[in-house]
């Protein structure tokens, strides 16, 4: 077992804030294997082609499963952003408290 490094605050963001692409979604449901999705991967760079495309010009799926799945994922992205947003507002009244015990505490000691 090799010994990992732990994620900087950098790479924790980008795992958290990446949209997860269509490939790995349909992967990750079985809806497509791994070797389909590096065809798949292998065309698509070369045609430029959208992935969706690919997977309904190779009949792997029909046009309402790939809207299924693209509604899917951008679902999973609404759900990460409102989890950050959350954080986010949740972090700043924290910090704003913080601020404010700070600050009459300061005030406190001008007075006596």
């Amino acid at each position: 077992m090799t010994h990992q490094e732990p994620l900087s605050e950098e790479q924790k963001w980008e795992l958290l804030t990446r949209p997860e692409k269509l490939g790995e979604l349909l992967l990750k449901r079985g809806k497509i294997s791994l070797t389909q999705l590096e065809e798949l991967i292998d065309e698509q760079n070369q045609s430029g082609e959208p992935l969706g495309k690919l997977i309904l010009a190779r009949g792997l799926m029909t046009g309402q499963e790939l809207l299924q799945a693209l509604d899917m994922q951008h679902k999973t992205d609404q759900v990460i952003i409102k989890a950050l947003t959350e954080m986010y507002q949740h972090h700043s009244s924290a910090e704003a408290s913080a601020e404010a015990s700070t600050e009459a505490g300061t005030d406190s000691e001008k007075s006596e």
